[in-house]
C-alpha cells in the first residue's frame, strides 16, 4: 500500500516536473518567433525608408535639373551683360583718368601764371615802398620848410590843427543838433495836440463830478424827536461809533455831519439814514449795533470799488491792500473832483496815449490808476501824496518804474521815463476838461483878484485882464518904459511868481501885451 503510495507521489511529481519543462519550452519558443517577427517587421521598415529615400533624391535631381534647364540662359545672358558693363566701365574709368590728366596739366599751368604775378607783385611792391619812401621825405621836408616859414613846431602846428578841427566839430554838432531839437519841438507839438485830440475823443466819461453829501435830512418830526433826546445820549453815540461831531439844529430840519476823514463821513451818512428809518425808538444801544453793521458793509463796498476799478482797467497782480486804498478814494474829493474816478480817467487816458506812442498800455493805465493812492492815507503818514503813495506801493511789490511815475507825476522826483511824462500829461487832462472841478464864485473870484494883484505889483503894467476861466492871464504894460526885451522878461517873472504864490490845477497862460501909440494932428487955414 505504502509502495503504491510512493510510486503514484513519484509518478504525480515526474509528471508536474514535465509539464513544467513542456511549459517552459513554449515560452522560448514563442518568444523566438515573437523575436523574428519584429526583426521582420523591422527590416521591412527599413527598406521601405531606404526606398523613400531614394524616391525623395530622385525626385530633388528631376526639380534640379528642370531648374537648371530654366535658369541656364538668364544666367549666360548675366554673364553676357556683366562682360558688357565692364567694358563701359573701362571705358569710362580711362575717359577719367585723360581728364584728370588734362586737369593736372591745367593746375599747373595755373599755378605757374600765379608765381608769375606774385613775381611781378612783388616788384610792383618794392617800387611802392620806394614811392612811399619818396613821399614821406617829400613831406618831410615839406613840413621843415612849412613850420620853419610859419615858426613854429610840428607838434604845435599839429594841436592848434586839432583844435580847429574840433572847434569846427563841435559847432557843426551843435547846429545840426540844435536843427534837430527844433525839429523835433515843432513835430512833437503837432503830434502832442493830435494824439491828445484823439484821446479826448475816444474817452467818454459824464462831465458832472460826484459831489460829497455833508447833511442828512429828517424823514419827519416823529424821528426828530425820537433821535434828539433830552440828555443827547443818541447824539454822542454815532459820534463815538463814526468818530464825526454832528450838528442838529433847532430850526432846520436834518443833521450836519462835520469831519476831517471822508470815509468817517460816509459812515456817518449812511448811519444816520439807516437810524432815520427806524419808526419805534432809537437807543444809543441800537446806534452802535447800527454802526457796527454800517462800518462792515462800507468797507466791504470799498473792497468791491478797489476790485471793480483794477477789473475795469483790466489790471492783474495788485496787492489787495492797495485795492483797498483804491477803493477808499470813492469818498474823497479835490477840488469837488471825486478821486477815485479821477484815477479811473487818468488811467484810462494814459493807457489811450501809450497806444498811440507804442508804449506798455496796461503799465500806463496801471501808473495812471496809482498815481493819487496817496490821497487816500490819513495825516498819519507825513509827506506829499505822490511820495507817501510811492512809499506805500513799493512796500507792497510794485515795480520801480511804476514806483518812480507814481513819485514823478508831481515834479517831486524829476521824472525820466516816458510813462512818467505821460501820467503827468492824463492827470492834466483830467483836471482841466470841462466840468471836472467846479468852483464856488468866491474861490473864483479869490483867484482871479490874486492873479490881478500879482500882475499889477510889477512896474509898467498898467492893467490886468483874467480870461478863459482863469486859464489865462493878459497883461497891458506901458509901451515907453517896457521895450520887447523887457516884456519877454517880465512874462517870465509874472509865471514864476503866479506858481510860487497862487494854488491851482493845470496851468495859466500869462500873455504880455506892449502897445505903443503914435499921433499927430494936423491944422490947415482956410482961404
Amino acid at each position: 500500500m505504502t509502495a503504491l503510495i510512493a510510486t503514484a507521489l513519484v509518478g504525480i511529481i515526474a509528471g508536474g516536473i514535465l509539464g513544467w519543462a513542456l511549459h517552459k519550452l513554449n515560452v522560448k519558443r514563442t518568444l523566438r518567433l515573437a523575436r523574428e517577427d519584429a526583426q521582420e517587421i523591422v527590416d521591412e521598415a527599413k527598406e521601405a525608408i531606404e526606398l523613400k529615400e531614394l524616391e525623395q533624391k530622385e525626385r530633388i535631381q528631376e526639380i534640379e535639373m528642370e531648374m537648371w534647364t530654366k535658369v541656364e540662359p538668364d544666367m549666360l545672358k548675366s554673364e553676357g551683360r556683366i562682360e558688357d558693363l565692364q567694358e563701359v566701365a573701362n571705358e569710362k574709368k580711362a575717359k577719367a583718368d585723360s581728364i584728370v590728366q588734362e586737369e593736372k596739366k591745367k593746375l599747373q599751368e595755373r599755378e605757374a601764371d600765379i608765381k608769375a604775378q606774385e613775381q611781378v607783385l612783388r616788384g610792383q611792391e618794392a617800387e611802392l615802398a620806394k614811392i612811399k619812401d619818396a613821399q614821406k621825405a617829400l613831406n618831410s621836408e615839406f613840413i621843415q620848410k612849412l613850420t620853419a616859414k610859419l615858426g613854429t613846431s610840428a607838434e604845435d602846428f599839429k594841436t592848434e590843427l586839432k583844435a580847429k578841427m574840433e572847434d569846427e566839430a563841435v559847432r557843426r554838432a551843435a547846429r545840426l543838433a540844435q536843427e534837430h531839437e527844433e525839429d523835433a519841438k515843432e513835430h512833437a507839438e503837432t503830434r502832442a495836440k493830435r494824439i491828445l485830440a484823439l484821446v479826448i475823443d475816444r474817452f467818454a466819461r459824464p462831465y458832472c463830478a460826484e459831489r460829497g453829501i455833508g447833511a442828512v435830512n429828517f424823514p419827519d418830526a416823529h424821528v426828530r424827536k425820537l433821535f434828539v433826546d433830552p440828555a443827547g445820549a443818541n447824539i454822542k453815540a454815532v459820534q463815538e461809533s463814526c468818530g464825526c461831531d454832528i450838528i442838529v439844529e433847532q430850526d432846520m430840519e436834518m443833521v450836519g455831519v462835520a469831519g476831517f476823514d471822508p470815509v468817517r463821513r460816509e459812515l456817518t451818512r449812511r448811519t444816520l439814514e439807516r437810524i432815520f428809518k427806524e419808526k419805534k425808538s432809537i437807543t444809543p444801544e441800537f446806534i452802535k449795533k447800527i454802526a457796527e453793521n454800517q462800518k462792515k458793509e462800507l468797507f466791504k463796498n470799498i473792497k468791491h470799488d478797489g476790485d471793480s476799478m483794477a477789473k475795469e482797467l483790466k489790471l492783474e497782480g495788485l496787492n489787495a491792500e492797495v485795492r483797498q486804498m483804491m477803493g477808499s478814494l470813492r469818498y474823497r474829493y479835490s477840488f469837488t473832483q471825486n478821486q477815485y474816478f479821477h484815477c479811473g480817467e487818468v488811467g484810462w487816458l494814459a493807457g489811450l496815449m501809450a497806444a498811440e506812442l507804442g508804449l506798455d498800455i496796461k503799465k500806463a493805465r496801471r501808473v495812471g490808476m496809482l498815481h493819487d493812492i496817496g490821497k487816500s492815507m490819513d495825516h498819519v503818514m507825513e509827506g506829499g501824496h505822490a511820495v507817501i503813495g510811492a512809499d506805500f506801493i513799493a512796500a507792497r511789490g510794485e515795480a520801480p518804474d511804476v514806483v518812480h511815475a507814481v513819485k514823478a507825476h508831481h515834479f517831486d522826483e524829476q521824472p525820466s521815463t516816458d510813462h512818467a511824462f505821460l501820467v503827468i500829461a492824463a492827470d492834466a487832462v483830467s483836471g482841466a476838461r470841462p466840468g471836472a472841478r467846479r468852483s464856488t464864485i468866491e474861490s473864483y473870484n479869490q483867484k482871479v483878484s490874486e492873479l490881478q494883484d500879482i500882475a499889477r505889483s510889477f512896474p509898467g503894467v498898467t492893467d490886468c485882464f483874467v480870461l478863459s476861466g482863469g486859464r489865462e492871464c493878459r497883461v497891458l504894460v506901458n509901451g515907453k518904459k517896457i521895450d520887447d526885451l523887457h516884456a519877454l522878461d517880465l512874462s517870465k517873472k509874472i509865471a514864476a511868481k503866479i506858481e510860487e504864490e497862487c494854488n491851482y490845477p493845470g496851468q495859466i497862460k500869462v500873455v504880455v501885451v506892449r502897445e505903443t501909440v503914435v499921433s499927430e494932428q494936423t491944422r490947415k487955414e482956410l482961404a
